[in-house]
């Protein structure tokens, strides 16, 4: 987490240490497939569905998790910017942000989905209809299953950051609350 006073801007990372001990246990993963293949006792079939195939997935998922967690270390490329007005939330695939206005937002609420913890983002019911009349029918499709699991359409995932979800969903209210009084004033 870093705090600029120029913006007075919150800047949250992805965790490097969390990133790395997934692409060891990945690696350890592909080691097993190697095992499997140079097992002079091993079938064919297990040696190319059990050793080639595992070998692949999880060497390329191994190499993937070190490529970005090196890539985002290196250029210093924060998971969230909370904003004073908005928060943005790094999308890998594009390399931008995706901005949510604390204008459409009811509240933040911090969900737990088996073992991974979000922030629900509760949408105001015109932007909400907005944001769904908007999307692609495969969005709509994740939209409607995100609200019949969580009651919300949009998610932020905080399992894997340098900062609690707890503190993070704790600073996202106090921002919008500080945000609803300032208009009215």
């Amino acid at each position: 987490m870093k705090l600029t006073d120029k913006n007075s801007e919150i800047r949250i990372y992805q965790s490097v240490w969390k990133n790395t001990f997934y692409a060891i246990c990945c690696l350890a993963f592909a080691i097993v497939g190697y095992l499997i293949i140079i097992n002079p006792s091993t079938k064919w079939p297990t040696k190319i569905f059990g050793g080639l195939l595992n070998m692949i997935f999880f060497g390329g998922a191994s190499a993937l998790f070190f490529a970005m967690a090196s890539h985002k270390r290196i250029r210093r490329i924060p998971f969230l910017i909370i904003y004073a007005d908005r928060l943005g939330i790094y999308k890998q695939r594009n390399g931008d942000y995706h901005t949510i206005n604390y204008a459409d937002v009811k509240k933040f609420r911090l969900v737990k989905i088996h073992s991974s913890k979000m922030i629900a983002v509760d949408y105001k019911t015109a932007p909400l209809i907005h944001k769904f009349d908007g999307a692609s029918d495969l969005k709509q499709n994740i939209m409607n299953f995100n609200f019949n699991e969580i009651g919300a359409i949009e998610n932020i995932p905080v399992h894997n950051l340098t900062m609690k979800g707890k503190d993070i969903c704790d600073i996202l209210n106090r921002r919008l609350n500080c945000w609803q009084v300032r208009p009215a004033e």
